[in-house]
């Protein structure tokens, strides 16, 4: 495939209502190189800078961390590196937070360095990392279907006194279906699960009662990666076929590209109108523009 020559027929969004639109398209705009198997991105608005987790070969020690610029060019390839199994990024305040197999990092942005790592117990394979409006941070566990908590100074959810300050097991059941990507958004948790096979679902989680809704209608593959499009709707991604899936909170689901198999943690950025792909495979990074 030719650079800037990809066209993919998709719906878009009006971001300020959620609501479906005109078809429009897509077009493969950069390809990074040079990463070692990626799986997450996300942006820090502040420093105006990417950070991409590399999982790297499935050695410990061998994960990192990159800074990428806004435009997407490589500034530092392991910003912070000796990590095993690097997954999920959430940016909060000063700090960058980063699952590290069966521990959550604590990353200092202004001095580059590690500033507290927490193990979790019981842990197995924690994937992504989201956070709702009062500092609650969860923590999907791909391993064990489950999630876990990490309660913020206002939490509202009956926490154990001895057990404050610490990362909690806040569900764990295989109707979470192996749950990989996930996203905080007002009173629920939306979840992509990996499934099965390559029949995970599309899961909706209330925050206080932790009952547990399948929103898609059947499954849809192994999903990994969530992010939000305006109120009503979000772009999940297909690990395995590496497609981009639009789906709203009725259930409707519609293809937004395809781009090849591997895509992992997604990022929309609503202000450039970008979807960029991890491409775990591929050791690379993709950003399209959408129109």
């Amino acid at each position: 495939m030719k650079l800037n020559s990809i066209k993919i027929l998709l719906l878009s969004v009006f971001i300020s209502s959620g609501v479906y639109a005109q078809s429009t398209s897509a077009t493969l705009i950069k390809k990074v190189e040079g990463f070692s198997h990626p799986e997450s991105v996300v942006f820090n608005e502040a420093k105006n800078e990417y950070y991409i987790s590399n999982m790297a070969d499935n050695e410990a020690g061998d994960g990192f961390i990159s800074r990428v610029s806004a435009e997407g060019e490589i500034i530092e390839l392991k910003w912070i590196d000796g990590l095993k199994d690097p997954k999920g990024l959430l940016v909060k305040d000063d700090k960058v937070y980063v699952t590290n197999n069966t521990e959550v990092i604590e990353i200092s942005i202004d001095k580059s360095e590690i500033t507290r790592r927490i193990e979790v117990e019981d842990a197995k394979s924690l994937n992504d990392i989201t956070i709702d409006a009062v500092g609650n941070i969860f923590i999907s566990d791909s391993g064990k279907s489950a999630i876990y908590l990490m309660p913020g100074d206002s939490a509202n959810m009956m926490i154990p006194e001895n057990k404050k300050g610490e990362i909690i097991e806040y569900l764990n059941t295989t109707r979470l279906e192996y749950v990989n990507g996930l996203y905080a958004h007002k009173d629920h948790l939306y979840a992509a699960a990996w499934g099965e096979n390559t029949n995970g679902n599309f899961l909706k989680i209330d925050m206080d009662t932790r009952e547990i809704e399948k929103v898609s209608k059947e499954g849809i593959g192994n999903l990994d990666g969530v992010q939000p499009v305006g109120d009503d709707a979000f772009c999940i991604s297909d690990w395995a076929t590496g497609t981009i899936h639009l789906i709203n909170k009725d259930g409707e689901l519609k293809e937004v590209l395809t781009s090849e198999k591997s895509s992992g943690d997604i990022l929309f950025d609503a202000e450039k109108n970008q979807l960029v792909l991890p491409m775990n495979f591929q050791n690379s990074v993709w950003w399209y523009q959408l129109q």
